[in-house]
């Protein structure tokens, strides 16, 4: 059985550096990015995009934006999928350690959704870096690869958040349950 204290501390810092990645990111080279275009970088699309709002993307970049793109966010990126996915599912693993054992395995295995967000997003890394290296010559077939990767991240953040939260409220009140109950 692991050392939960140290499994704890492993999460914990995984929280706090993934914050502080996540953090960097938004307030730096995403903003950056953002204002350099005046729309949404590849990262903050949620829904995905089309091949001609990438190629124009691309285009408002210019040198500098993908200079920016391909030496600060991508790098800051690389680090910070496989912190979200330590914290998100890490955090469910541990809060989920209280429940019935149904209940447990079906946290468990909701858990890897983020381990399969965190591979949606290096996917979707390597077509940023493709789609910026070849310009706004991109084949639509590498746009679609790209924006298929960042909707499936999207999806799959959005359900291991989700996942997270049902375990914290339930953990809570499991809890409480059991420090009113005398049994």
């Amino acid at each position: 059985m692991p050392d939960i204290r140290w499994s704890g501390r492993v999460i914990v810092g995984a929280i706090a550096l993934g914050t502080v990645v996540y953090l960097m990111m938004v307030l730096g080279p995403l903003a950056e990015l953002e204002q350099i275009t005046g729309s949404k970088p590849f990262d903050l699309r949620p829904g995905g995009y089309s091949h001609d709002s990438a190629r124009d993307l691309i285009n408002a970049l210019g040198q500098e934006g993908s200079r920016i793109y391909l030496w600060r966010q991508i790098p800051l990126d690389t680090v910070y999928p496989a912190l979200f996915a330590i914290s998100v599912a890490g955090s469910i693993n541990w809060l989920s350690g209280r429940f019935a054992a149904p209940f447990r395995r079906w946290f468990r295995a909701a858990a890897t959704a983020a381990y399969f967000a965190a591979f949606a997003d290096y996917v979707e890394n390597a077509m940023i870096v493709a789609m910026l290296t070849t310009g706004s010559d991109l084949s639509p077939s590498l746009t679609q690869i790209a924006s298929a990767a960042t909707i499936f991240k999207s999806v799959l953040t959005t359900l291991s958040v989700v996942a997270l939260l049902l375990a914290a409220i339930l953990s809570f009140a499991v809890k409480l349950k059991r420090s009113g109950n005398p049994d």
